[in-house]
């Protein structure tokens, strides 16, 4: 759906509230935009005065061509007017900034908006949003400076979040990780634009493999189930959902006027729509970055690589707490793997290479692994510190994983000695994780998203841990 598409691609943008005051909203909006956005960007401020070296105007409706999309970002009671103004001036889409509704309680004032909005038929996100970032196109409503906040690299995760303060934080969080972002909308208290209408755009986009939601709360349930499921079918959707004790449903009521509801009921919502549950935002892009690789199993059996033992026996434990079952190795795998590994390697699985294994046992391990029949994924445990095990390992995984449409998980820490070859891992398209909870968790995404796909033909069902397939 491009229905919204003059809000991520817009060849105009006016910037209400537009300020060549250091530190404020209206400042740092035009400073990002003017920095990342190509197309035409008119500053509207009362005084009339220039704004960035840019001549502003007093009202849109001054402005002398065709404006698409509009940021307003001035006091919540002046905001109905530039709206009506903006309806005038036949904008598309405004992205609201502005606080001061139905998070304190101004209902009235956000239903005038709302009543505007269907007058001119203006698409708005927000009110009580930072809007937009999209790392392709360069539209950045966000304002918050560059000066205190690192953007993310371009990727293909889509991220929607009705808090605000939340996507800020992951826009810099995802700087800090590597983790590559396409877009990030933040919709605040959604009178008209809701996450449903941005999973119908989102789905569609071409740079976004991934969408990862931040909810409060769901106004319009069965629209919502329906844009997922439909989506689903393509695109991985998580969901990082708060507001599940009575504490936190009341104080999403009061950030972003949601209605929380009861969790189990969202529980249910979320599996029907098959949509994969985050714990944590930790959680969700951990998630996410496996999804993001477009790599999926065709079968659910599990097979981990080890040169650790321990390290191999607490990642099936993750595995199984999580809902997955290892493989079960066909007989020409082991006997082809005995015949050129020492007795002292473990060849089952978890398998172990034991301590002194070298990048050759691993190829051949690795290579043997790609080819048997139940092996649908396989994470490699890569215990660097040792010194048989060379650095360039790396080259080794990543030829293998050219030559193969079966996923490899990663799992490896340490500190900056080894970095580079983790990094390595990771810009060769790989997944990194440094712990057996973490790969686990990312290998349940990879494995519910491909029985959602009907490339594992197996039915979802309930396990016995922490999570749900």
């Amino acid at each position: 759906m491009k229905d919204l598409d003059f809000f991520f691609n817009p060849s105009s943008i006016a910037v209400i509230g537009a300020s060549d005051t250091v530190g404020s909203v209206g400042y740092e909006i035009m400073k990002n935009l003017l920095e990342d956005f190509p197309g035409e960007l008119y500053p509207i401020n009362i005084k009339q005065k220039p704004i960035f070296g840019k001549p502003s105007y007093k009202s849109i409706l001054d402005v002398p061509k065709t404006i698409e999309m509009a940021v307003i970002a001035i006091p919540a009671q002046y905001v109905a007017d530039v709206l009506e103004e903006c309806g005038k001036k036949g904008v598309k889409g405004v992205v609201i900034v502005s606080g001061g509704f139905s998070e304190i309680g101004e209902k009235e004032r956000e239903a005038n908006l709302l009543e505007i909005s269907n007058k001119y038929g203006i698409r708005i996100i927000g009110p009580n949003c930072i809007g937009i970032y999209d790392n392709f196109s360069g539209v950045n409503t966000v304002f918050l400076s560059k000066e205190k906040i690192s953007f993310p690299q371009k990727g293909n995760i889509s991220f929607i979040s009705q808090s605000g303060a939340f996507a800020g934080l992951i826009l810099d969080w995802t700087s800090k990780e590597r983790i590559g972002i396409s877009k990030v909308v933040s919709y605040g208290n959604k009178i008209d634009v809701n996450e449903a209408d941005l999973i119908d755009y989102l789905y569609d986009d071409e740079t976004s493999k991934v969408i990862c939601l931040y909810i409060e709360g769901i106004r319009r349930g069965l629209r919502f189930m329906e844009s997922a499921k439909r989506a689903s079918k393509k695109v991985p959707i998580l969901a990082l959902k708060s507001g599940k004790t009575k504490s936190g449903a009341k104080a999403a009521s009061s950030h972003t006027g949601s209605l929380a509801g009861e969790d189990i009921i969202y529980d249910s919502a979320f599996k029907q729509s098959h949509i994969i549950r985050a714990s944590n935002f930790e959680e969700l892009f951990d998630m996410a970055k496996a999804l993001e690789k477009q790599v999926y199993p065709k079968s659910d059996g599990v097979a981990i690589l080890t040169n650790a033992g321990g390290l191999g026996v607490m990642t099936a434990d993750a595995l199984e707490m999580n809902g997955l079952r290892l493989a079960n190795l066909g007989e020409d795998t082991v006997e082809k793997l005995k015949t050129q590994f020492p007795e002292r390697v473990v060849v089952s699985n978890p398998m172990d290479l034991v301590g002194d294994a070298d990048k050759e046992r691993y190829e051949i391990a690795l290579k043997a692994l790609m080819e048997d029949k139940d092996v649908g994924l396989i994470v490699v445990i890569l215990l660097l510190q040792v010194p048989t095990l060379s650095l360039d390992s790396a080259d080794i995984i990543l030829n293998i994983k050219k030559n193969s449409d079966k996923p490899i998980i990663i799992l490896a820490a340490g500190g900056e000695i080894i970095t580079p070859c983790l990094r390595k891992l990771e810009e060769g398209g790989l997944a990194v994780y440094p712990s057996p909870e973490r790969a686990a968790r990312a290998a349940y995404a990879l494995v519910n998203h491909a029985i959602v796909r009907g490339d594992i033909h197996r039915e979802r069902k309930e396990n016995i841990g922490i999570c749900k397939i």
